[in-house]
């Protein structure tokens, strides 16, 4: 059962009633942002910040907001401010250094960029500190340090550091990664030796498979091998943070393109546009297909 003040928030809202900010407490403005009102919620927690610059909570929902809405330099600072007030909680430490590096990646190559980045990466690396068995925190400095460039702070081994603590917790998403992170150097085969290292263990692994699918659809190489792959992957049920079927016979429409099986490469695109009508790579791609 939904709670009381959240149905009347919500009804007020689509009744087009105004709610009045100074009469909505912090829980209910939450709330608010948590069911994807995010605007109004915006709107709530910056009066709350505005009359108690000092509460970390309504800080870091506001920064949540800001971020949700692609407003990434507000949302550097409500999260600073946040991360400033309450600097052992991973969570907003982890979010202002997301922001941050998005912040980064707006501003491109430029010294402000640099400066954001550096402290994006430092916020994520205290933040994977406090809570060293999250492996998202540890995802997003992966990416950081394997895309920045070196001057930004870019650095393979420290990524690689990284994907060793993750492979000490969870296997199967440390090979992914660092087959992914091979890739990003074009190391392919070491790729590929990643993905068979791993489903000799776990042969029926829905995400190994796929990456080692994936990886032979984008480099031409082991086709045979990454088609086999995905073909497993259509017997099995990916979960919802898996990439899909459709992703699957995707992938089988661009390993039969590379080997120059133009029928075979219309039909499997066909079928993941069957399965996802609004899949733009799929259709991208059965428009090259002569």
């Amino acid at each position: 059962m939904k709670h009381p003040s959240l149905l009347l928030i919500t009804g007020l809202i689509l009744l087009g009633h105004p709610v009045h900010a100074e009469t909505l407490p912090l829980g209910a403005a939450i709330e608010l942002f948590e069911t994807k009102h995010v605007p109004e919620a915006r709107e709530h927690l910056s009066v709350i910040v505005s009359r108690e610059p000092q509460n970390a909570l309504a800080l870091w929902y506001l920064g949540r907001c800001e971020l949700k809405l692609q407003h990434r330099e507000d949302a550097v600072v409500a999260l600073a401010k946040a991360a400033e007030l309450s600097p052992k909680d991973a969570r907003i430490l982890a979010d202002y250094g997301s922001a941050s590096l998005l912040r980064a990646t707006e501003l491109g190559r430029t010294f402000s960029a640099i400066g954001y980045a550096r402290r994006g990466r430092n916020a994520l690396e205290q933040a994977s500190k406090l809570d060293p068995d999250n492996i998202a925190y540890r995802e997003g400095l992966i990416q950081f340090y394997t895309r920045a460039p070196a001057f930004a702070g870019g650095d393979f081994d420290r990524a690689y550091e990284h994907i060793a603590e993750i492979a000490a917790r969870n296997p199967a998403r440390g090979a992914i990664v660092k087959a992914n992170t091979l890739c990003s150097q074009k190391r392919y085969d070491e790729a590929l030796a990643a993905c068979d290292a791993f489903l000799r263990t776990q042969p029926d692994n829905y995400l190994a498979l796929y990456t080692l699918g994936r990886i032979a659809s984008e480099t031409g190489r082991e086709l045979a091998r990454g088609e086999q792959a995905l073909r497993r992957c259509l017997e099995i049920t990916p979960r919802p943070e898996e990439p899909n079927h459709a992703g699957a016979h995707y992938r089988l429409g661009l390993i039969a393109a590379k080997d120059n099986r133009p029928a075979d490469a219309r039909r499997e695109l066909q079928a993941a546009l069957k399965l996802e009508p609004a899949f733009i790579e799929a259709s991208e791609a059965l428009a090259r297909v002569k």
